[in-house]
Parts: C-alpha cells; sequence; structure tokens
C-alpha cells in the first residue's frame, strides 16, 4: 500500500512536467473602432472632473459613442502621444482589446470627409517613412505627417 501511495504521489509531482497548460490568455482578437482620439483629461473635463497635472499627458483615449478606450503606448499607439496633431481627430483603428478595456493599436486610418486616409509621416530628403513623429534617423531632418486616401 505504501508502495502505491509512493507511485502515486511521484506520478502527481511528475504531472506539471508532463502536462502543462498554456500560461498565456488567449489571445483577443482585433476588431475596427471608429471614432474620436482626445486626451483622457479633456474628456475628463467636459464632464466637470479634473485630472492632476501630471497625470495629464500620459493618458489619450479612443472615444467611440458613449464610450472610451485608453491607448497603450507602444510601438503602434505611440504616436497620438507624441504629436498633439494627431488628437481631436476622427481615426479607424484596428486593435485589440487587452483585458476588455485597453486598446493596443495594430492599424491607424484618419477620416477626412468620410472617407479613410493613410497617416504617416515622410521625410522629402531621404524618402524614408515611420508610423511616428520622429526626426529622421538619415539627415536628422524633421519629418512631415502626411495623410492620403486610400485607393488613390
Amino acid at each position: 500500500m505504501i508502495r502505491i501511495g509512493l507511485v502515486l504521489a511521484l506520478f502527481v509531482a511528475m504531472l506539471p512536467i508532463w502536462w502543462q497548460p498554456s500560461s498565456a490568455a488567449p489571445e483577443e482578437k482585433s476588431s475596427v473602432f471608429t471614432g474620436d482620439v482626445v486626451l483622457l483629461k479633456d474628456l475628463i473635463e467636459k464632464s466637470g472632473g479634473k485630472l492632476d497635472r501630471d497625470a495629464s499627458p500620459y493618458f489619450v483615449v479612443l472615444v467611440v459613442d458613449d464610450k472610451f478606450y485608453p491607448i497603450i503606448k507602444d510601438q503602434a499607439g505611440r504616436r497620438f502621444f507624441n504629436d498633439e496633431k494627431l488628437l481631436n481627430k476622427k481615426y479607424r483603428i484596428t486593435g485589440r482589446l487587452v483585458g476588455g478595456a485597453l486598446l493596443q493599436v495594430i492599424a491607424v486610418q484618419s477620416i477626412k470627409d468620410g472617407k479613410p486616409h493613410d497617416i504617416y509621416y515622410w521625410c522629402d530628403i531621404c524618402a524614408i517613412r515611420r508610423s511616428e513623429k520622429l526626426d529622421c534617423e538619415c539627415c536628422g531632418g524633421p519629418m512631415e505627417l502626411r495623410e492620403e486616401p486610400i485607393g488613390k
């Protein structure tokens, strides 16, 4: 009986090695969201509240109807944090909701005159295209924001 108990205990101890369930959360599906990108500070102030001054520049949200989605500041979402020209405009954003609430941006199109536009930064001298506002890594000059109709 002791042997059976030891074998069973050894089996249970080895189980995590043989059977390892995925520890990663299921991949969230991407969706398309259309709305205005604004600073959370402005949204809160319209409702009569106020964010702390040191928190104000760190929250950018996409407002869709009566919901808002904080944008994650990562490689694709960073553009909204680094260029105020992109704020207070309508966009079609392909992204996924992380934790059901935070928006991780995958792709961005601006909406002008009801039509989608490709949005990017361009260096005329070096013919380099980037998704965020930077100085050109080749010549060091400023890059220009461009919006071109899709399907042109």
